[in-house]
């Protein structure tokens, strides 16, 4: 009973001793429950709620190890690919575009099949479309043959990653959101820590196609890796003795997985996406995840490898960029769970201040390096922000949104991504090409950045403040 009082201590003494030995056994049938004060009560549950499920976690934070060494193999190859086929500062933002151009036309379809079918089948066989889309970069010879590929590899990354976001919704709470999410970032970043440095060593010794052909195979084992490891986390609907059963229950069940068709559905995704955006928290989260990856496609994505490959600047090897983007992964590995306590413990909107802040800074500074010991320098800085940003905007969606709308909610975030990620990888490489810079058109994205930080930051402020008023 919360707010009980245990009885006096007297009285529970003088009712043993008032009690025969004969009925001492009934006595301990009737005695009353125990009582359990409320304070008592809530910090158990708080503690129960803080907790990391590591037996869930597991085998997901073993999967996101090997996807990200694989993205980190191919991560330093990709500006020589560009260099072989000749292709300018836009067009290899246009190539960037195309992933996320895939992206953005399969969240939704993902979000509904997903919470139609369950996780663990796209967290399967979405890698089947990563490993052909990957191991066509071997192939390609012009443009369009590593535009389609890309387009592949979009659709497949749209599947895996939202059946893993909702994956860690559904084995997570509130209190331990973040926390919940942080070994399956650090996991990831531990592959694309370790990867690059394989990759450009592969690039060097092996070759180009050879290494994305080794990549595209290890994605259709890492298939075989994850039907083996990783269980089913959607909860089941409840089943109570008055419900109907025998063949009526399973004929319901059937009319209910198969449900609308998938245009209707999505249709049906969309409309939920007006009262989302009702709710200013939603609202502004959404609009600065865009506003993020518009800054970061244009730079991390399109202007950074080209910055570190230029022949008339550092003119890194692979290897050495390899190194590079190891080490900003290897803060990120160790950033990570130690941010999580950060952004679970300041809150979600603050730390996504923090987070884009550290990036901002870092971008405006990084055409100024002119050794590598400044551009490690401040690439680390970049990889701190990075490391805040990998759980809080999607522990704060979570939180802010019911079990019924957050699949939903995650979706138009992601949405809201890939809108950013293609018209960043795209814009800032025509400011590349108009201006003949580099460093110009990594400024553009810095100026996107802090111009999305400062407005959020305004808006938290006035958001809390009309809530004092009230």
């Amino acid at each position: 009973v919360f707010g009980g009082v245990p009885p006096p201590a007297d009285a529970t003494t003088a009712a043993a001793s008032s009690s025969s030995p004969s009925s001492s056994s009934s006595s301990a049938a009737t005695q009353p429950p125990m009582l359990v004060a409320r304070s008592s009560f809530r910090k158990h549950l708080r503690k129960v709620a803080s907790g990391i499920d590591s037996r869930r976690t597991l085998p997901i934070a073993i999967s996101m190890l090997l996807v990200g060494s694989s993205v980190g193999i191919v991560t330093p190859v990709m500006p020589f690919v560009v260099e072989n086929i000749g292709l300018s500062p836009g067009q290899y933002g246009g190539v960037v575009s195309a992933f996320a151009l895939a992206k953005l036309v399969g969240n939704v379809p993902s979000a509904i099949l997903v919470e139609r079918h369950g996780r663990k089948p796209y967290l399967v066989n979405s890698l089947l479309l990563v490993s052909l889309g990957v191991g066509g970069i071997g192939l390609a010879t012009q443009f369009e043959h590593l535009f389609v590929c890309r387009l592949f590899t979009g659709l497949g990354v749209a599947a895996l990653s939202t059946a893993a976001t909702m994956t860690m919704a559904d084995i997570s709470t509130p209190l331990n959101r973040a926390s919940t999410m942080a070994p399956i970032m650090s996991a990831f970043a531990a592959g694309t820590a370790f990867g690059p440095a394989l990759g450009g060593l592969m690039a060097d010794r092996v070759g180009i196609s050879e290494t994305f052909f080794v990549v595209g195979g290890s994605y259709l084992g890492l298939t075989l890796v994850n039907n083996y490891l990783l269980v089913e986390t959607k909860a089941k609907p409840m089943k109570f003795p008055w419900h109907k059963d025998g063949a009526a229950a399973a004929a319901a069940s059937a009319e209910k997985e198969t449900g609308p068709t998938m245009l209707e559905a999505s249709k049906d995704a969309v409309r939920q996406w007006a009262p989302l955006m009702a709710d200013a928290r939603v609202r502004n989260t959404v609009a600065m995840n865009g506003l993020y990856w518009i800054a970061l496609a244009g730079s991390q994505m399109t202007i950074l490898p080209l910055m570190l490959t230029d022949p008339t600047g550092l003119a890194l090897t692979a290897t050495a960029v390899g190194k590079t983007y190891m080490g900003m992964s290897l803060v990120q590995v160790a950033g990570v769970p130690l941010m999580a306590k950060f952004v679970d413990s300041v809150g979600k909107p603050l730390a996504i201040v923090a987070g884009t802040g550290l990036i901002t800074s870092s971008m405006a500074a990084l055409p100024f390096c002119v050794d590598m010991y400044q551009m490690g320098g401040v690439l680390g800085v970049w990889a701190l922000g990075s490391s805040i940003l990998s759980t809080a905007p999607v522990s704060y969606i979570s939180d802010v949104t019911t079990d019924k709308d957050r699949a939903q909610a995650l979706a138009l975030m992601r949405t809201a991504g890939d809108v950013g990620f293609l018209m960043g990888a795209s814009g800032i490489g025509a400011v590349a090409d108009l201006t003949g810079d580099l460093g110009s058109a990594m400024h553009a994205s810095a100026g996107v950045l802090l111009t999305a930080t400062g407005w959020f930051a305004v808006r938290q402020v006035l958001s809390k403040k009309v809530k004092g008023e009230l």
